[in-house]
């Protein structure tokens, strides 16, 4: 299949001139481009030629526009706007993120407690936004959380990738009985072929949250039946283990809550479960 040419110097709508491609991914490319209107750098996301024709693949555009474009959350990448370029291939124009990925991060180690901590704080912060709405992010992991450039101590995170995010009670984009998201995040409801629920998304939290503190994700498994027996039945390995720095009792019982296998079990909500996560922060060494 051929490969889409860089758009790098074009005029998209009249407005957004590309400047560099700065991603390429399964679907869309992005690029850096200006907005004269506005008066500022933004980052626009072009699905890429076949799938501008794939009625799934424009769905799921359609769906991350329709998801960011109810959202203004410090913690949640901006939609600015968005259309079809001449060639009829859907755009949107979003927050320009400069920083970098947590999976970027966790390619280095573990982060310290208190660094740990205060991602995913923030992460469950922006999370509580878009479930306010009645949106579930669905494909929560390191890759879809961005660590900004900030003026304080630690790096302001952005959820983004809102293309498997789905409605509570709406319509689904994927077939009865696909499970959609990555493995390693997933709940363990979910495995089961049950519906995602706002406590879906704070077990991948709590996944992501295990990781950021030991390095390596809660449960694994040689190939994806064992992992997803690992999720359905097995209990993370204990943080005193799998980590060199001792961590609070209270960071580890947030932990436990939020890795149990049903969804009861878990922290109501997200704004719940971050309550929690900064009361236990006062009990990390801020080093």
């Amino acid at each position: 299949m051929a490969t889409t040419k860089d758009r790098s110097g074009t005029v998209i709508d009249g407005r957004y001139r590309l400047e560099k491609l700065i991603g390429r991914g399964a679907m869309a490319d992005v690029y850096r481009a200006h907005d004269p209107v506005e008066r500022m750098a933004v980052a626009v996301k072009i699905l890429r030629g076949q799938q501008a024709r794939d009625h799934e693949a424009v769905a799921r555009f359609q769906r991350e526009a329709e998801v960011q474009g109810q959202i203004r959350h410090r913690n949640v990448a901006a939609l600015y706007g968005g259309g079809t370029t001449d060639t009829a291939e859907p755009y949107l124009v979003v927050e320009l993120l400069r920083g970098h990925s947590l999976r970027a991060l966790l390619k280095q180690g573990p982060a310290a407690p208190a660094r740990a901590l205060s991602y995913t704080w923030q992460a469950l912060q922006g999370l509580a936004a878009v479930h306010a709405r009645g949106i579930l992010h669905r494909d929560l992991k390191p890759a879809n959380l961005m660590l900004e450039p900030s003026p304080g101590v630690v790096e302001r995170v952005v959820l983004i990738d809102f293309g498997f995010a789905a409605f509570e009670g709406g319509a689904k984009l994927t077939q009865r009985g696909h499970v959609v998201g990555s493995l390693t995040y997933l709940a363990p409801e979910r495995l089961r072929g049950q519906a995602a629920e706002p406590r879906s998304d704070l077990y991948a939290m709590g996944v992501i949250l295990y990781e950021l503190l030991t390095g390596r994700p809660p449960f694994a498994g040689k190939d994806d039946f064992e992992l997803i027996s690992a999720h359905l039945h097995d209990d993370p390995p204990p943080l005193a283990l799998a980590t060199a720095t001792p961590v609070p009792a209270a960071v580890v019982a947030i932990l436990e809550r939020a890795l149990a296998k049903t969804p009861e079990q878990r922290h109501p909500d997200a704004a719940a479960m971050a309550h929690d996560l900064e009361q236990a922060a006062r009990e990390v060494d801020p080093a």
